[in-house]
C-alpha cells in the first residue's frame, strides 16, 4: 500500500496543474477508481498532499513551495 502512496507523491511532483483521480489511477496503474480516491484522501489528511473536491470529483495536487520548506 505505501507504494501505491509513494507512486502518486511522485506523480504529483511531475505535473504542473492538478489532477483528477483517473489522471492519477492510470499515471500510477492503480487498477480501480476507488482505490486511488481513498489512498489519495488518506495522504490529504496526511497532510503529504493536497486536495480539493469539485462539482464533479476530486483534484490533487502538491504544493512544491510547502514540500521545499519542510
Amino acid at each position: 500500500m505505501e507504494q501505491i502512496k509513494e507512486r502518486i507523491i511522485n506523480c504529483l511532483k511531475t505535473t504542473k496543474i492538478p489532477q483528477g483521480v483517473e489522471n492519477i489511477r492510470v499515471a500510477c496503474n492503480i487498477g480501480n477508481w476507488n482505490t486511488a480516491l481513498k489512498h489519495c484522501l488518506e495522504l490529504l489528511l496526511q497532510e503529504k498532499i493536497n486536495g480539493q473536491k469539485t462539482s464533479k470529483s476530486w483534484i490533487f495536487w502538491i504544493d512544491t513551495q510547502r514540500a521545499h520548506e519542510r
